[in-house]
């Protein structure tokens, strides 16, 4: 009857990998011996098992050596595929310690660092409902000026609305800063600083301090006018696809501007126009409304395959429709893919 033979240790591979990746310096090797007896040779634990170790992690594809139960990448064998150095082992980008043994990474922030950090800033987006910070805490907020509402005097203000990827928010400048917003600076990027989150009837909304700061930034390779930018390649949505879409999403709408429409309405003891442009396609239609763009601007439009690039989202009584930015925020193009199939419905 064969003699049974069993493992000093349960599991050498994972246990010497702890010690390894815990800091303990060791040379420690083992024999591994195949199932026929035949003596394979003796691995460093430290230069071989380890590597391997985070090069399966770093591969998802790999396989087994049955004469040592090791792992190694698929498209080589296993010394060619292990650094053998400490010089190969940081030329992969693996974590190394002087001696040439590999511990794991560390944090590269110091007590300075994190010190200094205290002093700066937090960051939020415009989904203020994202941010978990308590009233009156302060933050800095880059986004784009989508909105410019008329000014009030005694004491001066002006309302304005942001948006970056993450939605919209508003927040009303004073005295100085009022002058620095017109209908041109739609598109533009605005740098918020020191501004407090408050809230009103339970919905949290920007509030300016005294130290608050705004500034209107030149910054094209901003991530966030990118994404203005971007806006403008996004796939146009159908009519009908709208009423899916959630309120203060910046999208373009395409379809054919079938007819315009002209109402005047007092708002804040003022009359105003506002114009309206139907369009309309197979999927249904959709309203695109505007309170800064005279009506012969539509006009030109009527009977027309049309897109509308940029245009913000809202809903009325239940019922969905677009706004017109104002400024270059939104752009009105009759060029594009699919112009005819339109033409051939409008006509059908």
């Amino acid at each position: 009857m064969p003699v049974k033979r069993s493992l000093q240790n349960p599991n050498p591979v994972k246990h010497q990998a702890t010690d390894l990746l815990s800091g303990v310096d060791f040379q420690a090797s083992r024999d591994v011996s195949s199932d026929d007896d035949d003596h394979v040779g003796t691995v460093p634990v430290q230069a071989a098992i380890i590597p391997s170790l985070y090069l399966s992690a770093a591969s998802p594809s790999t396989t087994e050596i049955p004469s040592c139960g090791m792992p190694r990448a698929h498209g080589g064998d296993s010394e060619a595929s292990m650094p053998q150095s400490s010089a190969e082992i940081q030329s992969r980008g693996l974590p190394h310690a002087h001696n040439g043994g590999i511990v794991a990474p560390m944090s590269p922030a110091t007590n300075r660092d994190r010190f200094l950090q205290g002093f700066l800033p937090a960051r939020t987006c415009c989904n203020l409902d994202l941010c978990r910070a308590p009233a009156g805490s302060k933050f800095s907020l880059t986004a784009v000026c989508i909105a410019v509402f008329p000014a009030s005097t005694n004491p001066a203000r002006r309302y304005i609305q942001l948006a970056d990827i993450t939605g919209t928010v508003g927040i009303t400048v004073w005295n100085d800063n009022v002058n620095k917003f017109s209908t041109e600076s739609v598109g533009t990027l605005v740098a918020l600083g020191k501004v407090a989150i408050s809230s009103h009837h339970g919905k949290k909304q920007l509030t300016m301090t005294r130290d608050s700061v705004v500034e209107i930034v030149d910054d094209p390779t901003h991530n966030v006018f990118e994404w203005w930018q971007q806006l403008l390649g996004q796939r146009a949505r159908e009519c009908g696809c709208v009423q899916d879409v959630a309120d203060n999403s910046i999208i373009s709408v395409v379809g054919v501007c079938g007819h315009v429409t002209v109402e005047n309405k007092m708002v804040q003891g003022i009359q105003k126009t506002l114009t309206t442009a139907h369009l309309v396609d197979a999927s249904g239609r959709v309203d695109i409304k505007s309170w800064n763009h005279e009506p012969h601007f539509f006009q030109q439009y009527v009977d027309r395959p049309v897109i509308f690039k940029r245009v913000r989202v809202t809903s009325f009584a239940g019922t969905k429709m677009c706004e017109m930015l104002d400024g270059s925020g939104s752009i009105i193009e009759t060029e594009f893919p699919g112009k005819i199939s339109l033409a051939k419905f409008w006509n059908a």
